[in-house]
């Protein structure tokens, strides 16, 4: 597969989804740019494959595209719905939405100001455990009770594009209902932001995450009613696909690589403020569970050193194979596995004896007694480095990645063999040479910096910044 060009066809196609529906308007929103355009084509397995081929290419109604473009794109976008100027005289309570539980914020969080949660209505239990904290459900505000008359012209609308542009890749059956859907979504947030501003009239809107309808309607919507937004970074920017475009007022990411990458991408640098993550500052308060414990819960030898693996699901899965055993031939190790998603079932877990599943025992108790941590190109390999565990990355270059972890240099391997070799190798150090390597320490600099400052404490400052009237 031609990388370059897969990432270049995506973008194009997205380009292309933006202007053939630029005319589908709800309340003077474009609604398109609300919309998740990954998930639009996800189902549609014949593009995916063929987004690294050039035949894909001439069926385009744009060519060559990149991130950089779709950026341009949604800042002009931006423009057309400015930050209507705020009266410095509200003081309502931070509201910090959570959709797909991206936020991920500690409890202490909400207590650090006057805050609410605001939630999607859902099955799911919200995961915040301190019942003191007020939770709002958007679903409970709409100023337009009825708007079945308002989708349906939506739809006709879309519909009579798709007939129109029936012979574009993008026009699929899957592509069709999604949009559909995603589309009643819009509206029916729209309806409901308005409503919420108007009642509740927060001072900022916090989310976890731009990417999604639920979340990125409510940003934009924002803008009407001078509300400043802020987009917390959830996770380590290893795929573009995943943090392009950005749309909050300001993204609050974890360091220096992040500004500068987002800069290289036509953010403006007033939009970027190094935050690093609430959560992440738990790590400092070390394991919950004593060693003992988990030993005992994981069936491990207090004997033997600690290896945990970290992987996603099905993914190099023939790789992750190959190092178990290989590391396996070389020492005797206590193998633990965390899965994403982390449901206990994963195939490993069956061909490998001294491999346990870390199901149920909160991530960072699985960190912090580690003697080392394999991932890859993940954010717990980061939390990792933060609880001051060596951490070696098992990464193959792929569509969208940004080289994250390539400062890591020998830390990174793409092999197996070379990955069980490095770990084996550290692990049969003695205590006084198993230091952390030279260059995690170097590359924690850059990715996590003021690490001494919580970073409850830095968000509640830009919170106050952004509140004062004061601005940046």
């Amino acid at each position: 597969m031609d990388k370059q060009l897969y990432e270049q066809q995506y973008w194009t196609l997205y380009t292309d989804f933006l202007d053939m529906f630029q005319s589908v308007k709800y309340k003077g929103y474009n609604l398109a740019y609300l919309c998740h355009f990954r998930s639009l084509i996800k189902k549609n397995e014949s593009l995916f494959n063929r987004l690294g081929n050039f035949s894909l290419t001439n069926n385009l109604i744009h060519t060559r595209q990149t991130g950089v473009e779709i950026q341009d794109k949604f800042n002009e976008f931006l423009t057309k719905y400015p930050i209507k100027k705020r009266n410095s005289n509200v003081r309502g309570p931070v509201a910090y939405h959570d959709v797909y539980h991206l936020l991920r914020l500690p409890n202490e969080q909400f207590h650090r100001m006057n805050s609410i949660l605001l939630l999607e209505k859902s099955s799911r239990k919200p995961t915040i455990t301190d019942r003191t904290i007020p939770i709002h459900y958007l679903q409970d505000y709409m100023n337009e009770p009825d708007l079945e008359g308002e989708v349906l012209i939506v739809n006709k609308s879309a519909s009579k594009i798709m007939k129109k542009n029936q012979h574009h890749p993008l026009i699929h059956p899957a592509f069709k209902q999604r949009l559909l859907e995603q589309f009643e979504v819009i509206i029916k947030r729209i309806n409901e932001a308005e409503d919420f501003f108007q009642k509740v009239k927060p001072s900022c809107l916090v989310v976890g995450s731009t990417h999604y309808p639920q979340s990125r309607t409510l940003v934009v919507v924002a803008r009407k009613y001078g509300i400043p937004t802020i987009c917390m970074q959830h996770g380590i920017i290893s795929s573009e696909f995943g943090y392009i475009p950005k749309v909050a007022q300001v993204d609050a990411v974890y360091g220096e690589f992040e500004k500068q990458w987002f800069q290289s991408h036509l953010v403006d640098p007033d939009g970027l403020e190094i935050v690093g993550h609430p959560r992440f500052d738990l790590l400092k308060n070390g394991a919950a569970m004593s060693k003992l414990n988990f030993y005992r819960k994981l069936k491990l030898s207090p004997k033997k050193k600690t290896v945990l693996i970290v992987v996603r699901g099905k993914k190099e899965l023939l790789e992750w194979r190959q190092f178990i055993k290989r590391l396996n031939r070389l020492g005797s190790y206590n193998l633990i596995l965390r899965d994403f998603p982390n449901n206990g079932k994963h195939s490993l877990l069956h061909e490998f004896s001294n491999l346990k599943s870390t199901k149920n025992i909160p991530l960072y108790d699985v960190i912090n007694h580690a003697d080392a941590v394999v991932a890859y190109s993940s954010t717990v390999a980061l939390e990792s480095m933060l609880a001051n565990k060596q951490v070696f990355i098992f990464n193959r270059p792929f569509p969208g990645y940004v080289g994250y972890f390539d400062q890591l240099g020998d830390l990174v391997h793409t092999s197996p063999k070379t990955l069980a070799r490095a770990v084996h190798q550290y692990l049969n150090k003695t205590i006084k040479m198993r230091k952390i390597n030279k260059k995690q320490v170097e590359f924690l600099k850059l990715a996590y910096p003021n690490q001494n400052k919580p970073s409850g404490v830095r968000l509640i400052k830009l919170i106050e910044r952004l509140t004062s009237g004061k601005g940046r």
